[in-house]
């Protein structure tokens, strides 16, 4: 399962490294990510037809390849019985977790009040959990967060940031000037998760007393729904979840001020130089109406914003720690 171009911008950064890796993705959506081989599982007809495919897919790179990279708690099929497979074959096989495949309410609630999940169902993910880690030993998380719902499932975990692809992203040059109006974006993939009911409040009232649009990015392809970022003057990525994701690093990568909710926790782990505007469901009317009132502020924050992403999010920094886990090495390991 391709989340957010991670298996394809990891692919990436690992062949310029010299490996020889290739991606296959079951669940392709309007996103349009780029995979080397792509087969939509939920077009069949009839589930056991999609079963057999993936088998015969399997039983073929099971034999080619060595290493097996996963991600979201999917593997080569549908009933995730290559597992054991690839376990009697003393095949490599890590599992690359996200979010909402591992997060718990339970647990996340005491980390981050203000959190809300996708999938509320408990059993199954730690049902999930339980199986995956019979048959992988180690798994990858992208922060101090995740590791929290995994630590006690695998025997080994690895925290490795989320990658980009660093040199498809134009860095703006525009300024605030020259726009017509103030411009701000805001992209949900999930309205729950991301909260966007409250930007929407807060814009509402905003627009009461200054002028500026407000735009809302939802069904584009990946490549369509940049060309939007690119004339945003401000972004607003989430305000519940706690942390940073793919979004926020897109937009700091084009140089641009990003709005994302960091919680007291993870501001401990993340590097003290995140340039990120941090606001939660309460603070989002105020946080918005200060930086209207000072615009000028948001151009410095978003060079910044470039530089951290260079700096530890570029995917060949993060195909070469990937690189140094699939050898072995026990340096990203907890």
């Amino acid at each position: 399962m391709e989340i957010a171009n991670q298996m394809h911008t990891i692919s990436e950064g690992l062949k310029k490294l010299g490996v020889d890796t290739k991606t296959l993705n079951y669940y392709p959506s309007y996103l349009g990510y780029k995979n080397d081989y792509t087969l939509d599982v939920c077009c069949f007809k009839y589930i056991n037809e999609a079963d057999i495919e993936t088998k015969k897919i399997a039983a073929k790179l099971i034999d080619e390849n060595n290493i097996f990279h996963f991600h979201f708690g999917t593997t080569l099929t549908l009933d995730n019985s290559d597992l054991k497979i690839l376990k009697s074959l003393n095949k490599k096989v890590i599992m690359h977790h996200w979010g909402s495949d591992v997060r718990r309410i339970s647990i996340a609630k005491k980390i981050n009040p203000y959190v809300e999940t996708k999938n509320l169902d408990e059993e199954s993910i730690k049902r999930n959990l339980d199986f995956l880690s019979k048959y992988i030993d180690c798994c990858i998380v992208a922060d101090w967060e995740l590791y929290c719902y995994v630590k006690d499932f695998y025997k080994n975990v690895a925290v490795i940031p989320q990658a980009i692809e660093i040199e498809k992203y134009d860095l703006s040059t525009k300024s605030i000037k020259e726009n017509k109006k103030f411009l701000i974006v805001h992209a949900p993939t999930n309205r729950t998760v991301k909260g966007t009911k409250f930007i929407i409040d807060a814009v509402e009232k905003l627009k009461l007393k200054y002028d500026f649009k407000f735009k809302l990015v939802e069904n584009f392809s990946h490549e369509e729904a940049k060309k939007i970022y690119q004339e945003a003057d401000l972004i607003i990525d989430q305000l519940l979840l706690g942390e940073y994701g793919l979004f926020t690093l897109e937009c700091m990568a084009m140089g641009k001020p990003v709005i994302c909710y960091i919680s007291n926790y993870m501001k401990s782990y993340y590097p003290k130089d995140l340039p990120v505007i941090s606001a939660n469901c309460d603070e989002i009317e105020t946080k918005l109406e200060f930086i209207l009132n000072n615009r000028d502020m948001l151009k410095n924050i978003g060079f910044k914003g470039r530089k951290y992403v260079e700096k530890y999010h570029d995917h060949l920094i993060v195909s070469k720690r990937l690189l140094d886990l699939y050898k072995g090495s026990d340096n990203y390991r907890v």
